[in-house]
């Protein structure tokens, strides 16, 4: 069984959501066919387009002062429109304001995701809990890495964290299979308009990582940009 965009079956404009779960009926090199009602199949799919699990979870980060006017806001626009995405049970929205919080949920819950979004406040060599103040990379492999979790795609919403050196040192984490996040700091609806079209061009348009970022961060309004990291190395 895997996940395929919708948008790539017959119908699949009229679909409810973006992404459509289905069982792979036959094997080719670097594609695959799909089984369809009616005992129908599937034209020839890039594999590239699939995914074997799918859920996203989105992790807000309060720090008591800005989380009314800006964390939830932008934690409740990401969530709506993941919604018109993907159904409610692939989907968490989790609040936490301590790195504790954060590893009790985590070590429960983390895989049954494989995006995780992270909402709050950073710079270039931590993110900011509300409870412990600046959390750096290490922290969160002390904190996560116990738990051995299968590699995520990570996309944070926090001010520079797209720069090293935090992004160096957390995308070479097991748990971590690339590390998206803003170059500099951001308005928090840049960092909204951003996600929703990267989301839109990965699992709505079945585009991978690197190409959906690229397209994404070409897209974004003025100066803004994010950056991609994989394995301790800047992409992009």
């Amino acid at each position: 069984m895997v996940y395929v965009p919708s948008s790539l079956l017959p119908g699949g404009d009229r679909a409810m959501y973006a992404m459509r779960k289905c069982k792979v009926s036959d094997v080719g090199p670097r594609s695959v066919r799909l089984e369809l009602p009616g005992n129908n199949q599937s034209d020839w799919i890039g594999t590239s387009k699939l995914h074997r699990k799918l859920g996203i979870a989105l992790i807000s980060i309060g720090d008591f002062d800005s989380e009314d006017g800006l964390i939830t806001p932008l934690g409740k626009s990401i969530l709506q429109f993941c919604r018109l995405l993907l159904p409610d049970d692939q989907l968490a929205t989790i609040k936490v304001r301590s790195i504790a919080e954060l590893s009790k949920w985590w070590g429960t819950n983390h895989a049954a995701y494989t995006h995780i979004v992270l909402i709050g406040h950073g710079d270039s060599e931590a993110i900011y809990f509300g409870l412990g103040g600046a959390r750096k990379p290490d922290a969160f492999q002390k904190r996560l890495g116990i738990h051995k979790a299968e590699e995520k795609l990570i996309i944070s919403l926090c001010c520079e964290t797209g720069k090293a050196p935090f992004a160096k040192q957390f995308s070479s984490f097991d748990f971590c299979s690339t590390l998206i996040g803003p170059a500099h700091s951001i308005h928090g609806a840049v960092g909204s308009h951003f996600l929703q079209t990267f989301l839109s061009l990965h699992l709505l348009q079945g585009k991978s990582v690197k190409i959906a970022f690229n397209n994404a961060n070409n897209l974004m309004p003025g100066p803004d940009r994010f950056a991609i990291w994989t394995d301790g190395a800047k992409r992009a």
